[in-house]
């Protein structure tokens, strides 16, 4: 759920209720027609996750929600002609919880505090549906709950009026980030932290575009049409650049977490030569008994092209010519959920047309045959006269009530194209729906319903390729567990291996005779000289391939998602830092060198700029970064890393490998590090992927919640700790904003004196930056003496040694 789409369902909401004459006349009246809709199709509560009329100590409670493992919410309901507000101030407006403007619903709060002290909760709402008061009913702040203040919706209209508080204080998702202590504080006049003047060495207005050379934009068209995409329409390229994954750590974990979570039995489908999935329709066909298949893999691991490449290349020649091949590629469609089924029905329509009649349409004798039981009963019934008297006039109407039928019922032409396939061509559609994670879960459940109403009507083989992220919400939600589908796991290839097959794929071509290879580059939009193209595969190979750091490098920051992998390979390859085209045009002339690693890594940091700026990186995060309203050290996000790198090295168990929020904030609590404060930089790692929830669609931090940290996170760590070049840490330290002007001015004099920086001045600026952080560090964080400790007091000698001591 998102504020958008809950304004504007409450909007229709209201409009609804507006126009119903349904009496609401009691208690059970007002829940049913609008609490339990408020709280369900606007507010985001999980069904599963409302428990109503439970018993406590206190006596039976209307509502108590419950999200991320922990009861959230206390609701107390009362019908809509009970009065609860003493004042006729129609705007929302805070009041204090003991004063006149609500005398009304005193008894109302009461009843919610003792429902809040029985079930651990400490925000309550009392409501008739209409009214809304917000209370904080169990507080431990000090303040007692009757001097604190209460917020209050008197009418809808109010909520419509300020619907982003409404939705912060009564949503699932403003529950778990604890925002209605957020807004009582504000109300109430606390100044919830204090505020810092941050400034970086380096400002925005220095920073500027590098210029590229022509050859190197010419350059680019190569990588966008070899190395951009995961798949393309090129057969060769898709026969011969396909990597055969191999199982690893990090899809074993995956693996493992799908089974013992969602699926009951899910196998890993050998990538070369699906072998599995070869056998699924080999027995599907032979029991003339169809199958629902989910392939599932992470996010950019090539499920598409591994079965647009099965179907094309792989599976037996003599299954092939069994099966009736139909890619349906949802990414194409826009979305909209009321129009999926015509759109689906249409598609697969044109997809039968195409694959079954030569011209892409069918003949009249082909329709005739489709629908021989019409025609044999319209002939022999209805329109028997007409067929004894004229036989071409039968035809025609025949033709014109089958024209009427495929316009106005696709659905059942698209059925009578399926069964006349199995029936008459003796064909078993093999229908594959692709790329439906792209979108929303509600959208995924009506394409999956759309696929089962199929797969249940007639003889057919369904592929859903999907994530693993995908699985874990449609599992939540129902439909995994309400169909038979059978599961196959393909694990991701290394960045590195994806980009060595496709390099051996440019110098093969590049290889062929002149007029041939010419022509077959010329026809991507590539106009470059052969030697020239042959360079370029051999500039990447040096790059990417033959020096393993690199290659680890990438795949670990996109956490081996391939797409995310070529993205950051682009972004080396096609940074003027690089400048490929100067590499290009030495092995144009026979010779060879390699670019320094240090400018490699530059090139990811900086992209085409001169500096780092974290709002255009999607790979890069900056570790030391704070906010100016809540400065804390800037070691936090380093400390939690180091936090999770010691659980993951203490077992091999995916289970295990996951910590807690609640243990995280538990950990740092002694060190005097707020608990809002570690949720936030939690959040931060979590959207830069360097730790990942257990549960892939959470992307909220809440207590119960279970993190760990990814690849990406692992190298973040190893920028900082073990990195000889020092590229990250120097750009760092320009480009965080700090709260020292000493340490500002001792830099920025220093470029002022040289024009150009030694080894020696770089080395000089990381150390005065690691100094720095250590001096912020020992103020915002106190380390018990204990030995659960100890790795953090062990990061921060390392820190020293590495960067000050040197």
């Amino acid at each position: 759920m998102n504020i958008d789409l809950a304004k504007e369902r409450f909007d229709n909401l209201c409009q609804e209720l507006t126009q119903s004459n349904t009496p609401l006349e009691t208690e059970q009246d007002t829940r049913l027609h609008i609490i339990d809709r408020i709280l369900i199709e606007v507010l985001g509560w999980d069904r599963q996750g409302i428990r109503t009329e439970p018993h406590t100590e206190s006596g039976y409670v209307d509502y108590l929600l419950s999200a991320g493992g922990r009861n959230r919410l206390v609701v107390e309901a009362k019908r809509t002609s009970k009065l609860l507000i003493d004042t006729r101030q129609p705007r929302m407006a805070w009041y204090k919880v003991s004063g006149p403007a609500l005398q009304s619903a005193t008894e109302g709060l009461e009843q919610a505090k003792r429902y809040c002290t029985d079930t651990a909760v400490l925000f309550s709402a009392l409501t008739t549906g209409i009214e809304w008061i917000g209370f904080w009913a169990v507080r431990t702040d000090g303040l007692p709950p009757k001097e604190g203040k209460a917020i209050v919706f008197p009418s809808f209209k109010a909520i419509q009026q300020n619907f982003a508080v409404f939705y912060d204080l009564f949503s699932s998702e403003g529950m778990l980030a604890n925002l209605y202590q957020v807004h009582v504080h504000e109300a109430e006049g606390l100044q919830v932290s204090q505020n810092e003047i941050l400034e970086a060495v380096t400002g925005l207005s220095e920073r500027r575009l590098l210029q590229k050379a022509p050859l190197l934009r010419d350059l680019e068209g190569i990588y966008r049409n070899f190395f951009s995409t995961i798949s393309g329409d090129d057969p060769d390229m898709l026969a011969k650049c396909f990597v055969e994954s191999k199982e690893s750590r990090a899809a074993d974990e995956s693996l493992e977490k799908i089974t013992s979570n969602l699926l009951n039995r899910i196998d890993i489908v050998n990538s070369d030569k699906g072998a599995e999935l070869e056998d699924q329709i080999r027995s599907a066909i032979e029991l003339q008994k169809g199958e629902f298949v989910l392939i599932i893999g992470n996010k950019g691991a090539g499920k598409s092209t591994f079965i647009s490449r099965f179907f094309r290349l792989i599976l037996n020649r003599k299954l092939r010519e069994d099966c009736l091949f139909l890619r349906i590629d949802v990414a194409n469609s826009d979305g909209n959920i009321a129009t999926i089924s015509d759109w689906l029905t249409d598609k697969l329509k044109s997809e039968l047309e195409i694959n079954l009649f030569k011209d892409g349409y069918p003949t009249y004798d082909d329709l005739q045959g489709i629908f021989f039981s019409e025609y044999k009963r319209w002939s022999d019934g209805e329109y028997k006269p007409l067929y004894q008297r004229d036989k071409d006039a039968f035809k025609e109407k025949f033709g014109e009530l089958i024209s009427n039928l495929i316009v106005k019922q696709p659905q059942e032409y698209v059925r009578k194209l399926l069964k006349n396939s199995i029936a008459s061509r003796k064909l078993m559609p093999c229908i594959v729906f692709d790329n439906t994670d792209h979108f929303a879960q509600t959208f995924q459940e009506s394409v999956f319903q759309f696929a089962q109403s199929i797969y249940r009507e007639c003889f057919s083989f369904i592929i859903c390729p999907i994530t693993d992220r995908t699985v874990w919400q449609l599992s939540k939600s129902g439909p995994l567990q309400s169909y038979d589908h059978r599961d196959f796991y393909l694990p991701v290839p290394s960045t590195k291996e994806v980009l060595t097959k496709r390099v051996e794929f440019i110098k093969l071509k590049a290889q062929e005779d002149t007029e041939t290879s010419r022509e077959y580059f010329t026809k991507k939009g590539i106009r470059l000289s052969i030697s020239d193209v042959t360079a370029f595969a051999l500039s990447v190979e040096d790059i990417f391939v033959n020096e393993d750091y690199v290659g680890r490098m990438v795949g670990w920051l996109a956490n081996f998602d391939i797409r995310r992998g070529l993205q950051i390979a682009q972004r080396i390859i096609t940074s003027p830092i690089i400048d490929i085209s100067e590499l290009v045009k030495a092995y144009a002339i026979g010779q060879k060198f390699r670019p320094q690693r240090l400018n490699i890594k530059k090139a990811l940091l900086l992209g085409d700029y001169n500096h780092f700026y974290q709002q255009d990186s999607s790979f890069i995060l900056n570790l030391f970064e704070v906010g100016s309203n809540a400065v804390t050290s800037p070691l936090l996000r380093l400390s939690v890393l180091r936090l999770l790198m010691d659980v993951y090295s203490e077992t091999l168990e995916p289970e295990k490998i996951y910590r807690s929020v609640e243990d995280i904030l538990n950990y740092f609590e002694p060190t005097t590090v707020s608990r809002t404060l570690v949720k936030e930089n939690l959040k931060a790692l979590l959207d830069y992927r360097l730790i990942e929830p257990y549960d892939p669609t959470d992307t909220n931090i809440y207590e119960s919640q279970r993190v760990k940290i990814t690849h990406c996170g692992r190298i973040h760590y190893e920028f900082v700790t073990d990195d000889k070049e020092g590229i990250y840490m120097s750009e760092m330290a320009l480009m965080t904003p700090v709260v020292s002007q000493e340490y500002i001015s001792k830099n920025r004099a220093l470029f002022m004196k040289n024009e150009k920086l030694t080894g020696q001045d770089w080395r000089n600026i990381i150390r005065w930056f690691v100094e720095y952080c250590l001096e912020q560090d020992r103020l915002y964080i106190s380390l018990p003496k204990s030995t659960s400790y100890q790795s953090q007091n062990n990061l921060r000698e390392i820190l020293d040694k590495t960067w000050i001591e040197k």
